[in-house]
């Protein structure tokens, strides 16, 4: 199978993200088989998976399917086997009966709403996750819209503005923190709310570019475009569902979590890697690695981080909500659901996994007290 070589960092390719080799696509049938014989095996081998396991045999055959195919597919392949996320939010529309609303960056990147604007009292700037190497999905907007209709019924007009940044490998970091820096900027400038009319939120990698956002407007960074808030305003909030805090997997979790999860540390250290694009790692790239002191006095008026007990990454984003937490000690809200894997509000959906999450109820309720 060809390996995608990692460009020079924020470089961007013009090639579109459909275009793989023929080969490449013909390799693609035989990576599926070797995981359903893999998923397979999981299904005989299941009622022996012990307490290191998932709960369920369900959870168990799900979350090997991803595992595997993420070790058998290149991120290329993965890339033509699924759709653009704004293709996807345009089926969406159509199926709730909405009409598609596109804003266009100055950069070129795309971006489009959920919810009014105009009328909304707060403006949620949504970064989704998936590695910086994966598009965002329908389960974002069905989860989402989720929250947004909770919202209104406490009469709190809430809008999403999901932003499509450039996926790896046609850019790498720092553009897709650029981009996220624009889209706050926009939000700002071209609608002229203030900051405390907004929140950023993101789950794995886009929890990452939240921090990093955060972390320019606290140290501003020449990397990124200025953006600036007036003296003594705040970002109304974070929601940061399982940030990508730390880009290692030696991390106790990483093994005691191993078949819980549906994540790999192969698939991690690879995005990670393909994200840096052989630049260095910094705190903008990795906020754990971050001292406590670089979060003081953070530009945001609160902070909610949830974080599932059986995730690969749940010791590394403990670790930084204690540093967070030692110099803001008022300014974060804590959730950890019990036997949660990675990213579960939005995972379980598409799992069809019915039963709420206890993250997803408590971005729900926070997000009616908080606003």
């Amino acid at each position: 199978m060809a390996e995608l070589v990692p460009p020079t960092p924020g470089q961007v390719i013009s090639t579109p993200v459909e275009e793989i080799s023929f080969l490449e696509k013909l390799a693609i049938v035989p990576a599926l088989l070797t995981t359903l014989c893999t998923v397979a095996f999981a299904a005989v081998t299941a009622p022996f998976r012990g307490e290191a396991g998932t709960r369920t045999f369900k959870e168990h055959i799900l979350y090997t399917a991803l595992r595997t195919a993420v070790k058998n597919l290149s991120t290329g392949q993965m890339q033509f086997i699924s759709e653009p996320f704004s293709k996807i939010y345009e089926k969406w529309c159509k199926d709730n009966g909405s009409q598609p609303e596109f804003v266009t960056l100055k950069s070129g990147c795309k971006a489009f709403w959920m919810g009014d604007h105009q009328t909304a009292k707060y403006i949620v700037v949504y970064y989704h996750g998936g590695g910086f190497s994966l598009d965002g999905e329908d389960t974002h907007l069905k989860f989402y819209h989720g929250v947004q209709t909770t919202l209104k019924e406490s009469d709190i007009p809430v809008a999403f503005l999901f932003v499509e940044y450039t996926l790896v490998p046609h850019a790498t970091y720092p553009t897709q923190v650029r981009e996220a820096v624009e889209s706050v900027s926009y939000v700002m400038t071209e609608l002229k709310r203030p900051a405390s009319d907004i929140i950023l939120g993101g789950d794995s990698a886009g929890g990452n570019m939240c921090l990093a956002v955060l972390s320019h407007l606290m140290h501003p960074s020449s990397d990124f475009p200025e953006l600036k808030l007036a003296d003594g305003d705040k970002l109304k909030a974070l929601l940061l569902v399982a940030p990508w805090v730390h880009f290692g997997m030696h991390w106790e979790s990483s093994r005691r979590n191993l078949q819980k999860d549906f994540v790999s540390p192969y698939g991690g250290e690879m995005w990670a890697r393909t994200y840096l694009g052989g630049r260095e790692s910094d705190f903008y790239t990795e906020a754990a690695e971050a001292p406590a002191d670089w979060w003081k006095d953070a530009k945001v008026e609160h902070v909610l981080c949830t974080v599932g007990s059986d995730e690969l990454l749940f010791d590394c984003i403990d670790a930084w909500v204690k540093k967070y937490k030692s110099v803001n000690p008022d300014g974060i809200t804590y959730v950890i659901g019990a036997h949660e894997a990675h990213i579960a509000p939005i995972m379980n959906v598409r799992f069809g996994l019915t039963t709420e999450t206890e993250q997803g109820a408590a971005i729900k309720s926070w997000m009616k007290a908080r606003l």
